[in-house]
């Protein structure tokens, strides 16, 4: 599994806290989200185990969550933590 070599390759024991994952630059995997903040065309606000993580971009949209995964859709402009 691709999380278990990420595990591996940076000496990480025990559970990530949160991980991102870009499928291109219109397509976003948010995993160990506690919950959607705010979500708008522009900003997507998400409450990390953490802290908060801060997706800007252009029609931005939350396709799915499942158990702790966000999955985003729409051209991805920024990434910041707060």
């Amino acid at each position: 599994m691709f999380i278990d070599e990420v595990k591996k390759k940076f000496n990480v024991a025990g559970a990530l806290r949160f991980s991102l994952n870009m499928l291109s630059f219109d397509k976003l995997v948010a995993s160990g989200v506690k919950s959607v903040i705010s979500m708008s065309e522009g900003e997507i606000k998400l409450r990390l185990f953490s802290g908060t993580l801060k997706i800007s971009g252009e029609g931005l949209s939350v396709v799915a969550i499942c158990e702790g995964d966000v999955y985003i859709k729409g051209k991805i402009g920024g990434l910041s933590f707060e």
